[in-house]
């Protein structure tokens, strides 16, 4: 970007063609009051720095892309924007389920959209529509924003490959509280979850 400022910037000043300005006189001649070779050149780096970009561009947002492609998630309609529960503490206790009303909880920031059959998310027991609250460590309250929540898990996943995960999961209505251990790990489908968390924005 940079360089096609300083590119752009260059081609502009003050009695330069600019981008597309004519490069010959009436006549038909090379204006003789500018450098044509260099300016030729210039406006050649200049496109060529503008495909680089776009190329670059396009292949951020398909690594963005391939990096929520290996866990699909849904997220259900309407959440309490304030879950509440009487202790955090006891909350996180294998098996016990109290109605998320009972308990504080932090806010979701993902839903589960999708999990697919045969898939560690399946066997782990995520459903679609399942909100999550925490990913192993990762939490809102924790982690900070919907894009630093996605980017901790993104780090987490590969790193715990054959690691049991902590999820807790907000489900049904009433909605409930969940408690889960993922473990990521190579299967016959895409990534390492086998499904996709689509971000909570409400």
């Amino acid at each position: 970007e940079a360089e096609i400022k300083s590119l752009e910037d260059y081609l502009t000043e003050d009695g330069m063609p600019g981008l597309k300005g004519s490069l010959i006189d009436e006549e038909g001649f090379p204006r003789a009051d500018i450098d044509v070779y260099a300016i030729r050149k210039a406006r050649n780096r200049f496109a060529c720095a503008q495909t680089d970009h776009v190329e670059v561009m396009k292949k951020i947002e398909q690594a963005i892309a391939a990096l929520h492609a290996g866990s699909k998630v849904d997220v259900p309609r309407a959440a309490p924007a304030a879950a509440a529960a009487s202790s955090q503490a006891a909350g996180y206790a294998t098996g016990v389920k109290p109605p998320v009303v009972q308990a504080q909880l932090t806010a979701p920031f993902a839903l589960i959209d999708e999990v697919s059959d045969g898939s560690p998310a399946q066997a782990a027991g995520l459903r679609i529509g399942d909100l999550i609250c925490r990913f192993g460590p990762v939490s809102l309250q924790d982690t900070g924003d919907l894009n630093a929540c996605f980017k901790a898990i993104a780090q987490l996943v590969p790193q715990s490959a054959g690691t049991a995960i902590g999820v807790l999961v907000l489900r049904g209505d009433p909605p409930e509280r969940v408690e889960l251990e993922l473990t990521p790990r190579q299967w016959s489908g895409r990534g390492l979850l086998g499904c996709h968390m689509a971000p909570k924005t409400s």
